[in-house]
């Protein structure tokens, strides 16, 4: 069963890397998802999303952002360039 939104915060404010590995498998599809719509490469979303993933763990702390998914889903749209 996925965590929830603030256990995963709270993971990230702990600095535990499974706040990572939570992120990605709770909402992990969809990141890579908006990623591929925009950049059109496997390879390219991949990258995208994990750049987005270490992004997300240097902007939280000391963000607390809610919802969570809105937060990172604009950190990889602003990651994923457009051809």
């Amino acid at each position: 069963m996925a965590m929830e939104d603030e256990a995963i915060i709270k993971l990230f404010f702990a600095r535990s890397e499974q706040a990572v590995r939570e992120l990605d498998m709770k909402y992990g599809k969809i990141f890579y998802s908006l990623s591929y719509n925009i950049v059109n490469s496997r390879q390219d979303a991949e990258e995208c999303v994990n750049d987005a993933y270490l992004g997300t763990w240097n902007a939280i702390p000391p963000a607390r952002p809610d919802p969570l998914l809105a937060y990172v889903c604009k950190i990889v749209r602003n990651l994923s360039p457009s051809g």
